[in-house]
């Protein structure tokens, strides 16, 4: 019986790695559901049970091996994979989601020249290379605007540089 719990986690292991995360439902997560937590559940369970077959009587096994497969899913869940989860949703960003943005210059922008600016995004701290839309230059701590980007440059202009209600816009 253990082989098959064995066997059915290293298949499911086999099937999540071939069609993907089964049970994600319009970006909601159930994490207690994730392949790798039912595969590895399983896999537990199946090498505890086979270890402990012969050391302790029958209907012990089964509860030390459910109880090991589920102990190490809940210590993976807890420990690895909700860490990286959050990890992967604070330091993934949509760029053209940051047009509109206020940012500060973090590198002078020299005229028809690349500079760098500093701004915020999902609490981090990020950093992009940077030129202005009409090739003027822009000193270092000068707020700006993102008006757009393209190939991975980001195109500013200055706020002092913004019409009065425009420049409303961007800071409320």
């Amino acid at each position: 019986m253990y082989f098959i719990f064995l066997g059915i986690g290293a298949g499911f292991i086999l099937i999540s790695l071939i069609i993907g995360e089964l049970f994600e439902v319009e970006g909601v997560r159930f994490s207690f559901l994730s392949p790798t937590l039912i595969a590895s559940a399983l896999g537990i369970m199946g090498v505890t049970g086979l270890f402990l077959t012969d050391l302790v009587p029958g209907p012990f096994v089964f509860f030390f091996s459910a109880s090991a497969g589920i102990a190490v899913s809940f210590l993976m869940n807890h420990f690895i994979l909700k860490p990286l989860h959050k990890i992967q949703n604070t330091s993934t960003h949509d760029k053209h989601d940051l047009i509109g943005t206020i940012a500060k210059v973090a590198l002078s922008i020299p005229q028809n020249g690349y500079g760098k600016i500093r701004y915020t995004v999902n609490g981090s701290i990020v950093t992009s290379p940077a030129k202005t839309e009409n090739g003027d230059g822009i000193k270092k701590d000068t707020e700006v605007s993102i008006l757009y980007i393209k190939d991975n440059t980001y195109y500013v202009r200055a706020l002092g540089n913004l019409e009065s209600e425009e420049k409303a816009k961007w800071i409320n």
